[in-house]
């Protein structure tokens, strides 16, 4: 019994009784009797409104922005909440390459349409934007209007996502010019980038994708963080870590309700060579991300207020972990 219904109970038994005792009259009996029933209908009332269903009603349909090297999993963790996506089986991962291919991201996208509920999550039509940008959208002022307050994202401490990049796939972020060579081998480029030149177009990408602009051709300014951490304050139904992964996955489910399952807690995009996701930042000679940074902070202290509003720990969700088949 859930302590509303038991307080309301208890409530309406200590008025029968000073009924029954003559302590009070009838009228008043009456009276107050009706007052507990109002009160207990807002208690209710506010309780659904606060309920996972009811906050996944208001962040449907659910954007997905992915921040380059900021989680490319967790879109498992989207798109396997509760018809979401009816065409995809519970036990899939969008990262099976023997189903997707290497280019998993584009093939899932391509498909979304028809295999998603697009009145739960939005599908980025492919090509939606060009090349990078239609799998990593940009928050132009338009789109953000017409997401606002649905969308999903995690975040990542700045140098370490930047490293997370250089040391992935060569052919992926290093080149000179970037080509998706997984989806076409003709096109793999051997020229690398400098490291400035590295930073230079893959710094501060959590910046840009916010503000609309792609940091690797437009020059971003204090203006702009100012602007993107207005909107992670007012536009985002949900905000992660990717530094906390596995209380990030309990928190959504917290939030927004569905089964913890196995494919929420699959690294699908490891950097190739890593076991360990912290890198040594000497290698950026001294260089530090002071944009990103700032929305950074911004991102940890919504998502560490989250998880104290909805009491998440380790040990609150450890049935979370146990349901998806981890030890903890």
């Amino acid at each position: 019994m859930g302590p509303s219904i038991l307080a309301r109970g208890l409530r309406l038994l200590t008025w029968s009784v000073l009924f029954a005792t003559g302590t009070v009259s009838r009228s008043a009996t009456a009276e107050r009797l009706e007052e507990v029933e109002q009160v207990d209908l807002l208690q209710r009332n506010l309780e659904l409104q606060n309920s996972p269903l009811e906050r996944r009603r208001k962040a449907s349909p659910m954007f997905w922005l992915h921040i380059p090297k900021c989680g490319t999993s967790f879109a498992n963790t989207v798109m396997h909440l509760p018809q979401m996506c009816p065409g995809l089986k519970e036990n899939v991962s969008l990262g099976d390459v023997e189903i997707w291919s290497e280019c998993f991201e584009v093939a899932f996208w391509k498909l979304c349409p028809t295999l998603c509920d697009q009145s739960l999550v939005h599908c980025n039509r492919w090509p939606d934007g060009e090349g990078f940008t239609g799998i990593h959208q940009l928050l132009t002022d338009e789109k953000y209007s017409k997401h606002k307050g649905h969308l999903v994202a995690l975040f990542r401490q700045p140098e370490q996502r930047l490293l997370s990049a250089y040391y992935d796939d060569r052919e992926l972020f290093r080149t000179t010019d970037f080509v998706c060579s997984c989806c076409d081998k003709s096109k793999y480029n051997t020229d690398e980038l400098s490291m400035e030149a590295f930073i230079q177009t893959w710094g501060s990408w959590e910046t840009g994708q916010l503000v609309g602009k792609d940091a690797s051709k437009e020059q971003l300014s204090l203006a702009d963080v100012a602007k993107a951490l207005e909107r992670l304050e007012d536009g985002f139904a949900f905000v992660g870590l990717q530094e906390e992964w596995e209380l990030s996955v309990c928190l959504f489910h917290t939030k927004f309700g569905g089964p913890c399952l196995a494919v929420d807690f699959d690294d699908i995009r490891p950097t190739r060579g890593q076991n360990s996701s912290t890198y040594d930042v000497h290698v950026l000679n001294g260089w530090t991300d002071d944009f990103d940074r700032k929305v950074y902070a911004k991102a940890k202290n919504i998502f560490e207020s989250d998880l104290l509003k909805f009491g998440v720990s380790h040990e609150t969700c450890k049935a979370c972990y146990e349901e998806a088949g981890m030890s903890w």
